[in-house]
């Protein structure tokens, strides 16, 4: 299966697990200690980072396969230190319960997950030419060789 469609898959699948997360915290009155919301939360997680690893494993397209992994695994960090930052200035807008905050700041990353998972379901790899070619004909001294 092609990287992208993975990343796509994996980043609406986890983006729903976190709205049915938020839901089930509101549906329980606030109570986060729940099994199921656990599993939900490390399920999104996972998802999401199986949805950066893949695209990040098709950023570098043309390199070897070793870089692909490196840029595969520093992709889903790198998100993750973002997005921590991101979390601090999410939380400090919404002084009170800590609940309604981490309840608005998951709300958002799956938002976010599932608006970029549909928007990779859009984007096409253009199609080789129709000879089977995708690069032209070196010339020069490449040609030469």
């Amino acid at each position: 299966m092609d990287p992208r469609r993975i990343a796509s898959i994996a980043a609406v699948l986890g983006g729903i697990g976190w709205l049915a997360k938020v839901g089930l915290i509101w549906l329980e009155g606030g109570e986060t200690d729940s099994v199921l919301v656990t599993i939900l939360d490390v399920a999104g997680w996972a998802l999401f980072a199986v949805a950066l690893a893949a695209a990040g494993y098709t950023l570098v397209e043309r390199a070897p396969v070793w870089l692909r992994a490196v840029v595969a695994v520093a992709t889903p960090l790198l998100v993750l230190m973002v997005w921590m930052l991101l979390d601090q200035g999410i939380k400090g807008v919404y002084p009170g319960e800590s609940w309604l905050r981490d309840e608005v700041s998951v709300l958002v990353a799956a938002l976010i997950a599932i608006v970029l998972g549909f928007w990779g379901f859009g984007r096409h790899r253009p199609e080789p030419p129709a000879g089977g070619r995708r690069n032209p004909p070196a010339r020069g001294r490449r040609a030469a060789r």
